[in-house]
């Protein structure tokens, strides 16, 4: 008899994809059934956690392996996180879309259902089969997206171009998998080094080029893809799409056990270059979809960080250090995804209510339309900005925390990595933090001169609220959740551990802060007590003189007339500093424009020019340049191959024949 673990699972993926022919009754029934099989799927995953791991359908595979839809407390852990993302988006998108066909909801039925059967497969045909529909369905939901068409199919085809690299590189890391083991099957297995070797570094350039992570975003691929998705696709994009990624380098690892330090360093690197470059430029973006996905760039090296910290530790003897910066991966992974649907979402309703994503349009509109829903984008940008006593405080700490023990590593290029690493996340809390208080400021807490027509948004910010409060909760109730995910980290590490936080506001004994080695704070939610009780007399002073009056100064313009308050306090303005100040790594330069007569300030010379700053991106031009040359040589190429003599194409199907029967006889 199917138990009620297996029959959530079942249940929930056939809802999931149920989305489609529901859609034939309306979008909206569309989107109800998908959120029904959300809340199904997020049952699931609590009881993997909680309960331990179970099969809920078994069947033979096309070459005869055996193939099943299982969940342990890894694969449980990443389902209940995403099914709360799909839960929330799904009752969003309800009122959101307004396409006139159901398109976009059977695109992310598709998403939901492909992502939901990637976390249950334990064979990798099955995964890569998932992984694949997964971004076609993605990239569906994009080309959904209203606006230009030429700009939407470019950032489309930009988005499945990586996409399809990624599903190469993961077949690689099968094929490489396959010949270490002689099966496909999903289960740990003795590989020799260099086989290993190759898995995690396929592994790791397959995932990493879906999580965004350097050196993938350098062409700017996920900030395009994701900000012309609709909102309701952006958010499954930088929230599930990526923590698929997340999860299949967490399978892969547990998979491996354990390995060099070499896999370590080379985690905490990529991920330190990913944070810093994220947050630069998340720091200088003025869109509001586009800067959150420069913010996944940056949260998602995060997690590459603390997993980097973790098998190092592992490799150095060091368990205690291993399991906290485990733990911190996983926290953060969950903080993210929350965190990055809500702001997402509530990029949707900006849209929706001021017709327009450029921050210094917005001008806090859309808290003229929902006061709540802006509240509920405010929480998840303090989130992301490590505000306590917020889920991405305590997951950002606890990483800090990590990072502060790498003199702790044998190696001293070890400790080199883990002090530069250290100081580049450190740098980028501020930068990210710039970034957030740009976000909310002109979102989120502007006060407009005068009241806008109210744009329509009835119903949108609710579910934006019920992921702020679960925002919220991570933060607050951190220690019994750490707990709960005890089972876990057991599976991502393959031992049996505790969390490294408990107690009463996980402070040791009840009382003392102070831990054994070779931690010495341990309590995220205690520091949040304590920060929030030296903030009263400041509140309370600030309420008290609230009727006092404001003294108020003319802005500041560079020694002209001021000109309109419009025109003064504008999201390129608040970054303007630091376009200046890293203009070194953001490539920032001066470009001069005709002065046009505004009416605003005093009437320039005839002839006269003003400056405006533009930052270059010598990433992208780096790409762009690489383009040129693989279309050139592919080019090429098929003149070569395809010149329409039957007798080459026979040959390139010999050579090609040949090079995969050598490739599997000396893996096999």
């Amino acid at each position: 008899m199917i138990g009620l673990p297996s029959l959530a699972l079942v249940i929930g993926i056939a809802a999931a994809f149920g989305g489609v022919p529901a859609a034939m009754a309306g979008r909206r029934w569309s989107y109800r059934v998908s959120a029904v099989g959300s809340g199904l799927l997020l049952v699931a995953g609590v009881l993997a956690v909680a309960l331990g791991p179970f099969t809920a359908v078994s069947w033979s595979g096309p070459i005869g392996e055996a193939e099943s839809l299982r969940l342990d407390p890894l694969s449980g852990f990443f389902l209940l996180v995403a099914a709360t993302v799909w839960f929330a988006t799904a009752l969003y998108s309800v009122r959101y879309d307004d396409h006139p066909g159901a398109s976009l909801a059977i695109a992310y039925s598709l998403t939901i259902g492909s992502i939901a059967v990637l976390f249950a497969a334990t064979n990798f045909l099955l995964f890569l089969a998932a992984w694949e529909a997964m971004t076609l369905a993605a990239y569906w939901m994009i080309l959904e997206a209203s606006g230009e068409r030429a700009r939407v199919y470019s950032a489309g085809f930009l988005f499945l171009a990586f996409g399809e690299a990624s599903t190469v590189l993961l077949a690689v890391m099968i094929a490489a998998w396959y010949g270490g083991t002689g099966s496909f099957g999903m289960t740990a297995a003795a590989v020799v080094l260099p086989v290993g070797s190759l898995v995690f570094v396929a592994a790791l350039l397959g995932f990493g080029l879906k999580m965004g992570i350097a050196p993938f975003h350098m062409s700017e691929w996920l900030p395009v893809a994701h900000s012309a998705a609709p909102s309701n696709a952006s958010a499954l994009l930088s929230s599930t799409l990526t923590l698929a990624g997340v999860y299949g380098l967490f399978r892969v690892l547990a998979l491996l056990g354990p390995g060099p330090a070499w896999w370590g360093a080379l985690l905490l690197v990529i991920g330190a270059i990913a944070v810093l470059l994220g947050a630069v430029f998340a720091a200088v973006n003025e869109h509001a979809k586009g800067l959150p996905a420069y913010s996944t760039i940056e949260n998602n090296g995060l997690i590459l960080v603390a997993l980097g910290i973790a098998l190092i530790a592992r490799a150095e003897g060091l368990p205690t250090l291993a399991t906290f910066a485990l733990f911190a991966a996983l926290f953060q992974a969950f903080a993210h995804a929350i965190t990055k649907a809500a702001l997402f979402l509530f990029a949707g309703e900006i849209e929706r209510a001021s017709h327009t994503l450029d921050l210094t349009q917005v001008r806090g509109q859309v808290r003229v339309a929902d006061p709540a829903g802006s509240g509920a984008g405010l929480v998840a940008a303090l989130s992301l900005a490590a505000a306590p006593p917020l889920a991405g405080f305590v997951s950002e700490w606890m990483i800090l925390e990590s990072l502060f023990q790498s003199y702790r590593f044998g190696n001293p290029a070890l400790q080199f990595i883990g002090l530069l690493s250290g100081a580049a996340v450190a740098l980028s809390a501020g930068l990210i933090l710039l970034a957030m208080v740009k976000f909310a400021g002109f979102a989120a807490l502007w006060t407009p001169s005068r009241s806008p027509a109210r744009e329509r948004t009835t119903g949108l910010g609710r579910p934006i609220v019920g992921l702020a409060a679960v925002v919220v909760g991570l933060g607050v109730l951190a220690p019994p959740i750490l707990t709960f995910l005890a089972p876990t980290a057991s599976v991502a590490i393959g031992a049996a551990v505790s969390s490294p936080v408990g107690g009463l506001l996980a402070i040791p004994n009840g009382w003392s802060i102070v831990s054994g080695s070779p931690f010495g704070i341990i309590s995220p939610p205690a520091v949040a007590v304590a920060l929030g009780v030296g903030l009263l007399p400041a509140l309370t002073y600030l309420g008290l003189g609230r009727h006092r009056g404001t003294r108020r100064a003319p802005a500041w313009s560079g020694g002209r007339a001021p000109p309109l308050s419009s025109e003064t306090y504008t999201s390129f303005g608040f970054s303007t500093g630091m376009r200046i100040m890293l203009g070194s790594l953001l490539g920032t330069h001066e470009i001069r424009r005709a002065t046009e007569l505004d009416g605003t300030g005093p009437a320039p010379a005839r002839g006269s020019w003003g400056v405006e700053l533009e930052v270059l991106d010598y990433s992208r031009s780096f790409y762009d340049v690489l383009e040129r040359v693989v279309s050139g040589f592919a080019a090429r190429l098929r003149r070569g191959l395809m010149p329409g003599r039957i007798g080459r194409y026979l040959a390139y199907i010999l050579v090609a024949t040949m090079a995969v029967i050598i490739y599997v006889a000396i893996l096999g």
